[in-house]
């Protein structure tokens, strides 16, 4: 009886073992089943991971302004100290455990497809998050953009290695990972696909399209059920009083034009003076954050991402 037992048992196991090596094995041949299950996860963990990042901003954003008053300093005049300390926080943590998530984040992402085939350190999702929420918080003038394509994007480089997906599949997880985290952030699905297109991939695919587009839905679905369904941006309600207007605007696209053209040259410019500075980099934030302070004190404006809520 038990001999009979243990065959049926033994047989009942090679039949889910045949049974399940058929199902993993028509799951990897399926390029769309693939591509779909993995845009779902990227977009489940770039939306949750959104959330935490975006929390993490408010939190080192009370705790530093917060705080600060509590160094008895005359007004506010404690605001000038606090980029200091984000830089001297923020300089080690980067320069000694993942020097790749200094800079904006989208050149970053780029470099990493082009010489690497999309494959980014795990660690850089910890690090970039972490960094960016304390000099945003500290007060630093940067957006959540560039961070949150590196977050995402490191993201979907992560889930890729760990299932030891090729460079092609590796890559278009990538700039679904950025693209889902354009649209959690912002709750702009549609912009986040089209920055991924135009930025990160550079061409446009069907295969490519419907994974991003997963990814970007299923963020900011996450995002929208925690954090609300509310416009990053709210343009107030305008109609066109006359066509006199339009020449109006028309000049003001070339001047924002070349309002741009120029930010870009200035920060590059700046980027070249820290880059060639013989200078410790873990250093530099903090040098930085001197002057973001000075200005700071006197245009309270500049601290933090310029949306109202960060």
């Amino acid at each position: 009886m038990k001999i009979a037992t243990k065959t049926n048992y033994l047989k009942l196991k090679t039949l889910l073992n045949e049974q399940y090596k058929a199902i993993t094995s028509r799951f990897w041949s399926s390029e769309t089943l693939v591509m779909v299950t993995f845009a779902i996860v990227v977009g489940l963990g770039a939306g949750f991971g959104t959330i935490v990042f975006i929390r993490l901003i408010t939190f080192f954003n009370h705790l530093f302004f917060e705080n600060g008053k509590l160094l008895g300093l005359p007004g506010n005049t404690y605001v000038i100290l606090l980029p200091i300390v984000g830089g001297l926080i923020v300089g080690p943590l980067i320069h000694y455990l993942a020097p790749e998530a200094r800079g904006h984040g989208v050149p970053e992402v780029l470099t990493a497809i082009a010489m690497k085939g999309g494959r980014i350190r795990p660690v850089v999702v910890f690090v970039k998050a972490l960094g960016s929420a304390i000099t945003i918080g500290s007060g630093g003038s940067v957006g959540r953009e560039g961070p949150i394509v590196q977050i995402g994007a490191a993201l979907g480089s992560t889930i890729g290695q760990v299932f030891k997906l090729s460079d092609r599949r590796i890559i278009i997880l990538v700039a679904s990972g950025a693209a889902a985290g354009i649209a959690a952030t912002f709750n702009a699905p549609i912009a986040g696909v089209m920055f991924a297109i135009e930025v990160i991939l550079g061409e446009f695919g069907i295969q490519n399209l419907s994974t991003m587009v997963i990814s970007a839905v299923t963020a900011s679905v996450v995002s929208r059920a925690i954090l609300g369904d509310y416009p990053a941006f709210t343009v107030p309600a305008y109609t066109l009083a006359s066509p006199w207007e339009l020449p109006l605007y028309l000049g003001l696209g070339i001047v924002a034009g070349f309002g741009a053209i120029l930010f870009m040259k200035t920060l590059y410019f700046m980027e070249d003076i820290f880059d060639n500075w013989k200078f410790p980099n873990y250093l530099k934030p903090a040098v930085g954050g001197i002057g973001l302070g000075i200005v700071g004190f006197f245009i309270p404006r500049v601290f933090g991402t310029g949306v109202s809520s960060q």
